[in-house]
């Protein structure tokens, strides 16, 4: 991924003394939850080959998510319902293993996943066990969404007076600002961390002249 790794972790105490740890050896939860947070965003090296799903509900909501940059094709989607409904969105990767990605919000009312192409969840059946039922979709491909947001990625830029190519600069104070903007008029959101949407709207802005 063009993302930068994260090697270590340093805590500083009140009496400025520090305790510090291997990245890796932390929970798989923990990094995950630390990497999202604003203060570690890093900016992608190279967005334009970075890969997001571009997802929709029902009422217009839309999140970025980052994916590993080897996730070729979407494979299944499914929503398991027990004390609160959590969907689970699973994709293809070049060596075999598939990656899965959690819809936490509102997952039974997902509208439209973009992936390389677009496709419109569909519920197909709910199977009941116990307390939990699983629901599974199926998936039909829908016309490719990709020149759409294309589209209202330069209406935005027009919009709030901005040259696009002002965009393309990743990680500067400035961008970040008007990456922002951009966003807002776009409705989009960040799905897991706030950086997964500036690198996505720096890779736009690189295939949009």
């Amino acid at each position: 991924m063009a993302l930068k790794k994260a090697a270590r972790v340093i805590v500083e105490f009140e009496d400025g003394s520090t305790a510090e740890s291997d990245f890796k050896t932390l929970p798989s939860q923990l990094q995950f939850e630390l990497m999202r947070q604003p203060f570690a965003g890093q900016a992608s090296t190279d967005p334009e080959k970075d890969k997001f799903l571009y997802l929709e509900w029902e009422d217009s909501w839309k999140e970025i998510i980052r994916v590993d940059p080897t996730c070729s094709e979407i494979n299944r989607y499914y929503v398991i319902s027990r004390i609160e409904e959590v969907g689970r969105l699973s994709l293809n990767k070049e060596d075999g293993y598939p990656e899965l990605v959690e819809i936490t919000r509102r997952p039974m009312a997902l509208k439209k996943i973009h992936f390389s192409d677009t496709y419109s969840p569909q519920l197909e059946r709910s199977d009941r066990e116990g307390k939990k039922t699983d629901h599974f979709f199926t998936l039909s491909k829908e016309k490719d969404r990709l020149a759409d947001i294309q589209s209202a990625f330069k209406q935005a830029c027009v919009d709030a007076g901005i040259d696009g190519a002002t965009l393309r600069t990743p990680n500067s104070n400035e961008s970040k600002k008007l990456h922002e903007l951009i966003c807002k008029k776009m409705g989009l959101k960040a799905g897991q961390c706030a950086q997964d949407v500036h690198d996505f709207i720096t890779g736009l802005a690189q295939t949009v002249e």
